[in-house]
């Protein structure tokens, strides 16, 4: 009480005059405000120097091309046409422990009516080209990568195609015996999401359809498999 007593000549000037107590609270906020940029100026950074990356899926090598399918012994046993995510780096910093998961999968019926794939899983999928197999990665500034979607082989009687999505993990089956990374024939909508610790969350959405099988890449990429954004 004794002390606020002795400051009272020094607070009454101050909240009786406006422009002083104006003053007074705009430095109280600038030294606020310096604080908290001091105590988290390098969370500050990296939110403001996040990562941005752009997904895309062009239907054309190197992206997607035929792979030759070879035993223990080398000799060549099939084909399979690889389908990957191109992964682009647009601005910010390098993307760390980038991820990609397909969360959502519709089947699309003759009338574009969609229906949710009951059986799908979804599971991160796996960086091309690295062994071990991973499912985060660095995606570097100004650079790409790619991310192995799925792979399409040939049914046991040669005529029709099926997709293998390239989960990181191999899934068991499920009711009715269905593998849930293994899409049958037909016409489908997917949605992937794109993370990682400091990247800017991305979706996308794709619609892809396939039926028939062909040994020729041309073929396959060009006309058996029809696959473009949706908006």
């Amino acid at each position: 009480m004794n002390e606020v007593l002795r400051q009272a000549p020094e607070i009454v000037p101050v909240l009786t005059d406006p422009a002083n107590l104006w003053v007074s609270v705009g430095l109280a906020v600038v030294t606020f405000l310096a604080l908290v940029v001091a105590l988290f100026q390098e969370r500050i950074r990296k939110y403001w120097n996040r990562a941005t990356l752009n997904m895309e899926i062009n239907l054309t090598p190197p992206d997607c091309h035929q792979i030759s399918l070879s035993n223990q012994s080398g000799q060549i046993v099939g084909q399979t046409i690889y389908i990957r995510i191109k992964v682009i780096h647009k601005k910010g910093s390098a993307g760390e422990n980038v991820e990609i998961m397909p969360i959502n999968f519709w089947r699309v019926d003759k009338q574009n009516n969609l229906s949710l794939l009951k059986y799908f899983l979804p599971i991160s999928l796996v960086w091309s080209h690295f062994q071990p197999r991973t499912n985060t990665i660095r995606v570097p500034v100004s650079l790409f990568r790619h991310c192995d979607f799925g792979h399409f082989v040939k049914t046991q009687n040669g005529n029709q195609a099926i997709l293998i999505l390239d989960t990181m993990v191999q899934p068991n089956p499920v009711a009715d015996n269905e593998i849930p990374n293994v899409i049958k024939p037909g016409k489908y909508q997917f949605e992937l999401l794109l993370s990682g610790d400091n990247v800017k969350a991305l979706r996308k959405k794709w619609e892809i359809e396939f039926d028939k099988w062909s040994d020729d890449e041309n073929v396959m990429l060009n006309s058996n498999i029809k696959l473009k954004e949706v908006k």
